[in-house]
């Protein structure tokens, strides 16, 4: 949806791993993801 549209870079964790490709979910994996973020 719209937190896909943009140009901003999302990040999507699988079972509480990081994932930078497309990966096969399995029957009960927990889907993870993070906005981007600003520090201060």
């Amino acid at each position: 949806a719209d937190l896909f549209s943009g140009k901003q870079v999302v990040r999507v964790a699988i079972n509480y791993e990081l994932v930078d490709d497309i990966m096969v979910l399995n029957e009960g994996d927990e889907v993870a993801f993070f906005p981007p973020v600003t520090g201060g």
